[in-house]
């Protein structure tokens, strides 16, 4: 379960083995945690040198075709930073990648430093059009009141997962934010959470952390009863999951949307006393795999957008006709008089 899978045929031989724990007439024995972190608005693949693996499209249909054939319900969740740079062309690649996501129907994110690029108006818009949760537990954003939650609960096959949601303060990105993105102290925020969250009955909780690697390997040692953290921000990816407390694992699906990550969640039948183990890896997004065609008119629309973008920005730079300047005042006083032309 911890190897890189490649091919179609080695995907979805890995989800029919590895995904047969559904208890008859009772909760799951799996919840299987797809993830993802650090897309950057790269709906294409990555355009490595060495691997140029990635797509939006393919995830797509990895993410469908695990759905029909897996007997574990699925939880899709992002762990922050899919949307594009500071600029306009940023701006038309975040709303690409929402789209799609939406599309692909994630239960939850987080944002990163990146996602707060565009300015809070266009994250307003984000949480609100796009349907899903946004899941905020350390911090909170001037302009979205109302919007997204501390912690959030989401039933997969009869198992209650609680998520809450971590953001850095020391890696915000774009000046004009920093008054709007008020944070608590990480460690009591974590804290509070997971102690609200068993009180509620959950039978695991996942953290979508944008903390980086180091940070949530301090989480996972300050915060006792977190039994999954997704990490998010410094591309980091981990062929399997690693275990780094008592009850605590970490996953992490690198960046630029190469891969996507799987973490099984494993419970003992008919057993509410939680987690007893997690296993899984990552899935290449390989160019030999399927593109899913509901992606195609989104990737048009950018195209369009992109360059109607352009177009404007060209419009704007080029100069315009020569003109003649009148002489001034002083030449036209001491030009001579001159008798029409016969």
């Amino acid at each position: 379960m911890g190897l890189l899978t490649r091919g179609r045929a080695a995907v979805l031989l890995l989800t029919v083995a590895g995904l047969s724990g559904a208890c008859r007439g009772g909760p799951a024995d799996e919840v299987l945690v797809l993830h993802t972190a650090d897309s950057y608005g790269y709906f294409d693949d990555c355009g490595c040198r060495a691997d140029s693996t990635g797509g939006l499209a393919k995830r797509a249909w990895v993410i469908d075709s695990l759905r029909r054939v897996a007997d574990a319900p699925i939880l899709l969740v992002d762990a922050g930073d899919f949307t594009g740079g500071d600029n306009a062309y940023g701006g038309l690649l975040g709303g690409v990648m929402i789209d799609a996501m939406k599309l692909m129907g994630y239960d939850a994110f987080t944002f990163g430093e990146w996602d707060f690029n565009q300015g809070t108006a266009y994250l307003r818009d984000v949480v609100a059009s796009s349907g899903i949760a946004w899941v905020h537990t350390n911090y909170d954003v001037v302009g979205l009141e109302g919007l997204g939650q501390r912690t959030l609960v989401v039933e997969k096959g009869g198992r209650r997962i609680g998520l809450i949601g971590l953001y850095n303060p020391t890696i915000l990105l774009n000046p004009s934010m920093r008054d709007s993105v008020v944070v608590r102290d990480i460690v009591e925020s974590a804290q509070a959470a997971v102690a609200d969250l068993r009180r509620q009955g959950v039978d695991a909780i996942v953290a979508l952390s944008h903390l980086s690697y180091s940070g949530d390997r301090a989480l996972a040692f300050y915060v006792d009863g977190i039994d999954l953290v997704v990490n998010g921000h410094g591309g980091k990816s981990l062929v399997e999951p690693e275990k780094v407390a008592d009850g605590t694992w970490i996953v992490a699906s690198g960046d630029l949307g190469r891969y996507l990550g799987r973490a099984d969640l494993h419970f003992a039948p008919g057993d509410s006393s939680g987690v007893s183990g997690v296993t899984g890896g990552l899935m290449v997004m390989e160019p030999g795999l399927p593109d899913d065609p509901r992606l195609k008119p989104l990737f048009e629309r950018y195209e369009e957008e992109r360059k109607a973008l352009l177009k404007r920005e060209l419009g704007a730079r080029r100069p315009g006709p020569p003109q003649h300047a009148e002489p001034r005042g002083e030449d036209r006083k001491t030009r001579p008089l001159e008798p029409p032309q016969s």
